[in-house]
């Protein structure tokens, strides 16, 4: 049974908002993290990660330094690894649905974050996560797993796959 679910797309169609909406629709025990924009002035210098708990920190920024980096972004794994290992883990263990937003390359410098994900697929709890429509080596092997279902989102489709989407994840709750 598909019971991994995952939103790709082009950056800023709207998988972290949309994921949002999946989440204040669902009645059930939900963990995991969130990642968003991190701004200045109207521009965007990095990015946040926040698990469920509220605990938040910059996991990429454009002052940082850091020996990981994309595109003009410097990735601060260590803080990744803080605040989304343990979330990722707590929910495995608490959660009826676990989020995971993102699935890219800035998060795949980590091993840990890795070697986790891959257990939480493994394993028959649900999971809603979003991944990087660009393709990395980790990313594929992903999405070409038979227990994955796989929903791109575009401008023209954004309003119209929230309802299919919260009718598979109750579907496998």
């Amino acid at each position: 049974m598909a019971n991994n679910i995952l939103i790709t797309g082009k950056p800023n169609v709207g998988k972290t908002t949309l994921v949002d909406k999946i989440k204040n629709n669902l009645q059930c025990k939900i963990g995991g993290f969130i990642t968003f924009e991190k701004r200045r002035s109207g521009k965007r210098i990095g990015f946040y990660i926040e698990d469920f708990a509220g605990n938040r920190m910059t996991m990429a920024d454009v002052n940082i330094q850091s020996p990981y980096r994309v595109s003009k972004y410097k990735v601060d794994v260590e803080a990744f690894e803080k605040i989304g290992i343990p979330a990722m883990q707590k929910a495995q263990q608490e959660s009826d649905l676990i989020i995971v937003d993102e699935i890219g390359k800035m998060e795949t410098y980590s091993d840990k974050f890795c070697k986790v994900l891959e257990n939480i697929f493994d394993n028959d709890k649900p999971l809603l996560a979003t991944i990087k429509k660009r393709d990395y080596p980790f990313t594929t092997k992903l999405k070409k797993r038979k227990d994955v279902i796989l929903f791109t989102l575009t401008y023209k489709n954004r309003d119209k796959l929230l309802q299919p989407i919260l009718e598979k994840i109750r579907e496998i709750i």
